[in-house]
């Protein structure tokens, strides 16, 4: 008696509820759900963009500064200007960190020895490092080139390596990020490195003293 009266309960309440449900009906009209994705809002503003000529007029700005950046790279930092006369010997040797094998993984160069490179091949050109924002020492390199040619290596620091490079008529290269003057620690330009014998003489001159 007491189960079937919880069951009336229960169908009772069903009942009301499912009544209660059919009696409020359709309030106002329905429509399907159709937000845009974000990827249709941005293939939608990129063909507008491309439609009013604007792509086309960003896409060469960006072409354009890229172009402007590597033909003007950022001044390698802390280069003073030469104020005396200086030299120094620099010992390029190396120590080999690691085995160097043949591709069939015999050790040609074991770990830790110690290797020169100017044992085996010279340095055949000097190394000019310059400023290229200084009219002295732009004047003195291209008199270096003028002079010797192939035997010059011009090097900048500072300063347009394109514009000196198509006024020259030959290649001026340009230290990136200043990996070469670390490596070689120069601190001042104009520097000049030659070879003597194992080692290298890092010179620091004047522009009227290089020759």
């Amino acid at each position: 008696m007491r189960f079937s009266r919880v069951t009336t309960v229960m169908v009772f309440a069903l009942a009301c509820s499912t009544a209660l449900a059919d009696s409020i009906g359709v309030i106002g009209p329905v429509y399907p759900i159709a937000e845009q994705s974000a990827l249709a809002m941005i293939m939608d503003r990129l063909n507008q963009k491309k439609q009013s000529g604007e792509m086309d007029r960003l896409e060469k700005e960006a072409i354009s500064r890229s172009i402007h950046s590597v033909k003007n790279m950022p001044p390698v930092q802390g280069i003073a200007l030469v104020t005396e006369k200086s030299a120094r010997l620099f010992d390029p040797t190396v120590t080999v960190q690691r085995n160097i094998t043949t591709d069939e993984g015999q050790v040609v160069v074991p770990a830790g020895t110690r290797v020169n490179p100017l044992a085996t091949i010279g340095l055949s050109k000097r190394l000019v490092f310059f400023d290229g924002r200084d009219p002295d020492q732009v004047g003195a390199v291209r008199r270096l080139v003028q002079r010797y040619r192939q035997k010059v290596k011009p090097i900048l620091v500072a300063g347009s390596w394109w514009k000196l490079s198509k006024a020259w008529q030959t290649q001026v290269y340009y230290d990136q990020n200043g990996v070469l003057s670390q490596h070689f620690g120069i601190k001042a330009v104009p520097s000049v490195i030659s070879q003597q014998g194992l080692m290298l003489l890092i010179q620091e001159l004047p522009a009227e003293d290089l020759q």
